[in-house]
C-alpha cells in the first residue's frame, strides 16, 4: 500500500508538472485590436491584429500579421519568452505608422513587442504592446495590443469583420477622412542620420540604378529615397532579379542624393545593398548598408561641358 501511495503521488507530481509546462507556453493563434496611444489624447486607426507563434524552449517564432484602414499586412517575427516571468519579447519588425493615409505606399515604424501572459477560467490573453526605438519615440507611437488565445479555429477575416461590426472606436479602421500628410517617408528617413558613402561623376541626363541583395538573400527591404522624392516603396531585394529604375540628373543642382532606407534588417543584419549605376560612359558598382539608425546615400554628379569646367 505504501508503495502504491508513492507511486500515485509520483504520477500526480508529474501531471502536475506537464499540466504547469503546457500552461507555460504562448504557441498558438491569438487575435487583438491594437490601440495607438496618443499623448495629446487624440485618436487614430485601430490595427487589428494577428499572432500565429510557435515555442521551442524558450524561442519563439511565428507571424504578426494585421488589417490596418485598407491594407493586409504580414511579418515573420522572432523572440523569447520566459516562463518563470510570463514575459514574451517579439524582436524588431517594421509595422506602418498610424497616420499613413495611403498604404500602398506608406512607411513603417521599426517597434519591438512585450506582453504578459495572463491566464484566467475565462481567457487566455497576452497583455502588452509595441514601441518604436529611442530614435523614433517622438514620431512613432507606442500601440497597446491585448491578444486573446482562440480557442477555436476563426478565420482572421470573419475576427477583423466582426470587430468592425460592433461600431465604436473600432470602426475606425474603415476609411475616414484626414487630413492629408505630406510625405511621411520621407521625414521618418530624415529622422536616421545620412551616411554619404560615394560621390559619383555621371554623363548623362538620366542614368539607371539596379539594387541586388548584397550577399546572402535574406528578406532585406528597402525605400529609395532621391532627393526627398520616394522612388521605390517597400520592396524586397533580390539577389539575382534587381530593383531598377531611372532617374534624372539635375544639371543646375550641384548634387542629388539617393537615399537607401531599410524598412527592416532581414534575417542577417544589417540591411545590405549592391547598387549598380550606369550611364553611357560609366559603370558603378557601390555596397550599401542601413539600419534603423542611419541611411546609406550616393551622390550623383553631372559631368560638366568643357565650357563649364573652364
Amino acid at each position: 500500500m505504501k508503495l502504491l501511495s508513492l507511486f500515485t503521488i509520483t504520477i500526480l507530481l508529474v501531471i502536475s508538472v506537464v499540466s504547469g509546462a503546457s500552461a507555460q507556453t504562448v504557441k498558438g493563434k491569438w487575435y487583438g485590436v491594437g490601440n495607438v496611444v496618443l499623448q495629446d489624447g487624440g485618436s487614430a486607426n485601430n490595427y487589428m491584429c494577428e499572432l500565429i507563434l510557435e515555442q521551442k524552449g524558450n524561442v519563439v517564432t511565428g507571424e504578426f500579421n494585421y488589417f490596418f484602414r485598407n491594407g493586409y499586412f504580414s511579418n515573420k517575427i522572432k523572440g523569447t519568452y520566459t516562463p518563470d516571468k510570463r514575459l514574451l519579447k517579439i524582436k524588431m519588425i517594421p509595422i506602418l505608422f498610424y497616420k499613413t493615409i495611403n498604404t500602398a505606399i506608406g512607411v513603417d515604424c521599426p517597434m519591438e513587442g512585450e506582453f504578459t501572459l495572463k491566464v484566467s477560467r475565462v481567457e487566455t490573453a497576452l497583455q502588452g504592446g509595441f514601441k518604436s526605438d529611442e530614435s523614433h519615440a517622438y514620431t512613432c507611437a507606442p500601440i497597446n495590443v491585448r491578444f486573446v488565445k482562440q480557442l477555436k479555429e476563426v478565420p482572421f477575416k470573419e475576427f477583423v469583420e466582426e470587430e468592425i461590426s460592433k461600431g465604436d472606436t473600432l470602426s475606425r479602421i474603415v476609411e475616414a477622412p484626414q487630413p492629408v500628410i505630406v510625405p511621411v517617408q520621407v521625414s521618418l528617413a530624415n529622422m536616421r542620420r545620412k551616411e554619404l558613402v560615394k560621390t559619383l561623376e555621371v554623363s548623362e541626363d538620366s542614368v539607371r540604378i539596379d539594387l541586388y541583395d548584397n550577399g546572402e538573400y535574406d528578406h532585406d527591404s528597402i525605400t529609395v529615397l532621391y532627393n526627398n522624392q520616394v522612388i521605390v516603396s517597400k520592396q524586397e531585394l533580390q539577389t539575382r532579379k534587381p530593383i531598377s529604375f531611372y532617374v534624372k540628373v539635375d544639371s543646375i543642382s550641384s548634387n542629388n542624393d539617393l537615399l537607401m532606407y531599410a524598412e527592416n534588417l532581414g534575417d542577417i543584419p544589417p540591411n545590405s545593398a549592391l547598387m549598380i549605376i550606369t550611364d553611357k560612359e560609366h559603370r558603378y558598382e557601390v555596397n550599401l548598408t542601413s539600419n534603423y539608425q542611419k541611411n546609406a546615400a550616393v551622390r550623383l554628379r553631372k559631368k560638366g561641358t568643357p565650357e563649364e569646367l573652364k
